[in-house]
């Protein structure tokens, strides 16, 4: 299978995520933290599975890496939670185009403590992306941010925080296996904090709630296995990222056509496009 034909698919179920989140989340008796739990420990469930399948762990846990596991699985376990609540409280497409602020945050990061320098593109590429954010949230001559859009850019900056940990992790250790130490952490953690969150998981026992977390949850451990062999087919990273940020564009455009999310559907399209862009500029 080639590189690009993984991607597209990585892509795609991303895109269909984003709508089967809003689709749970826009019901009365859902939960954020409930959805955060159960979409976590379903991910590690196919992870561990695909893990038997492959042979078992290929990197075991070790008491000196331990420390960074947990930050990045608490950092996962919040920006999980403020992803939900932003879900709870706008449409998929408003949310996948503030969810692109992560790269600025990623970028600004890779500049101060990795010493990148910052180019005309780069700041091009910010720029473009702020203009998209501004472009999407327009109401009647203002710029208008409500609690589930505030949710999301905190979301954004704590995953962009969580991801150069990650990186920094799998430097030396199995993906896979890190899927479902990572899991494994984030479930833990969440419940721990909040332990009453095991009796709203019965929001889940309806079948056709069942079959849409299970889904996602699926669909979100196959996109992260096809980005990642689509990388080691491919070896080029630049091509890649830029076709990974078209889940913007084509997140927005499936809220429209299955969720009806017309309500300034010029602007939304727009801000993911000068989002694509300026992501693919930053890239």
């Amino acid at each position: 299978m080639s590189w690009q034909l993984l991607v597209g698919l990585s892509v795609l179920l991303y895109s269909v995520n984003g709508l089967l989140h809003r689709t749970l989340m826009k019901d009365e008796e859902s939960d954020a933290y409930a959805q955060a739990v159960a979409f976590v420990a379903l991910t590690g469930i196919f992870s561990s599975i695909i893990l038997l399948f492959r042979g078992g762990f290929h990197s075991l846990l070790s008491w000196n890496i331990l420390p960074l596991f947990m930050f990045a699985a608490f950092l996962s376990a919040m920006g999980m939670l403020c992803t939900f609540k932003g879900f709870k409280a706008i449409g998929a497409s408003e949310h996948t185009i503030l969810l692109t602020t992560s790269r600025i945050w990623l970028i600004l990061g890779a500049i101060l403590f990795l010493q990148e320098t910052f180019t005309l593109t780069k700041f091009a590429g910010t720029a473009l992306i702020l203009f998209g954010v501004v472009l999407a949230e327009w109401r009647k001559q203002k710029f208008v941010l409500n609690k589930g859009a505030f949710y999301v850019l905190l979301a954004a900056f704590i995953f962009a925080t969580g991801e150069t940990v990650s990186y920094t992790i799998v430097r030396n250790f199995d993906v896979v296996s890190y899927m479902v130490y990572g899991s494994i952490m984030v479930t833990t953690i969440l419940v721990a904090i909040k332990p009453r969150v095991i009796k709203k998981l019965s929001f889940y026992f309806k079948p056709k709630r069942a079959i849409n977390i299970v889904t996602t949850s699926f669909n979100d451990t196959l996109a992260n296995i096809f980005g990642l062999i689509a990388y080691q087919v491919g070896r080029n990273a630049l091509q890649i990222g830029p076709i990974m940020a078209t889940q913007t564009l084509l997140t927005v455009i499936l809220a429209i056509i299955f969720l009806k999310e017309t309500d300034h559907m010029y602007q939304k399209v727009a801000g993911s496009l000068a989002a694509v862009i300026g992501t693919v500029l930053l890239l």
